[in-house]
């Protein structure tokens, strides 16, 4: 990051290959189609490159770097609510193929998530649609981006009491939905 803010074009090219896969999944997990992850995922680097030279070398670059991404959510979700009424809880599906966004899941969530082995990814996907806006993001940055609650705090620029309240939150609504839907998950898949 030193190089690049140093004005070294092929240093911040190493940044963006090095980074690029893991912001637009974290992107696309969150918004309504691919090409809005895309759009999303060049705003952040283009963030990212204009205010490079301001950048504080004492700040771990991936939480910068996530910092920029959240905001750049909020802006799109911010120009979409004033455009349209969307819900964050409401599952999308891609339209190109049919599946739902953010298809992508690690094989270990960890133990912030303990679900039955039953579970599918799928309605894993469903129940965490569900959550509200800033209880799914600590859960997507949690798990599948696998920050630190500290690190998630000044992603999100929240307290870090408040991130692990959300994280509670979310986990026993998680929970609570799991023992709800039973092993009838047929009709959480709109099957």
């Amino acid at each position: 990051m030193t190089l690049a803010a140093g004005g070294r074009e092929a240093a911040f090219n190493d940044l963006f290959e090095r980074y690029q896969g893991r912001i637009y999944n974290f992107i696309k997990k969150q918004v309504v189609s691919e090409d809005a992850a895309e759009d999303i995922t060049q705003e952040v680097f283009l963030r990212l490159y204009k205010s490079i030279k301001s950048y504080d070398p004492t700040r771990q670059f991936s939480s910068y770097l996530y910092k920029i991404a959240v905001n750049e959510i909020r802006r799109y979700y911010q120009k979409l609510a004033s455009a349209q009424a969307y819900s964050l809880n409401d599952p999308v599906l891609d339209a190109e193929d049919g599946r739902e966004r953010g298809d992508i899941l690690p094989g270990d969530t960890g133990p912030e998530l303990k679900v039955s082995s039953d579970l599918t990814g799928e309605v894993v996907r469903k129940l965490i649609d569900r959550l509200p806006a800033e209880q799914k993001m600590v859960i997507l940055l949690k798990v599948y981006e696998q920050l630190t609650f500290e690190e998630i705090a000044k992603v999100m620029d929240r307290p870090l009491s408040t991130v692990l309240s959300r994280m509670r939150y979310a986990l026993q609504k998680l929970s609570k939905w799991i023992s709800e839907e039973g092993n009838g998950y047929d009709e959480l898949l709109g099957s």
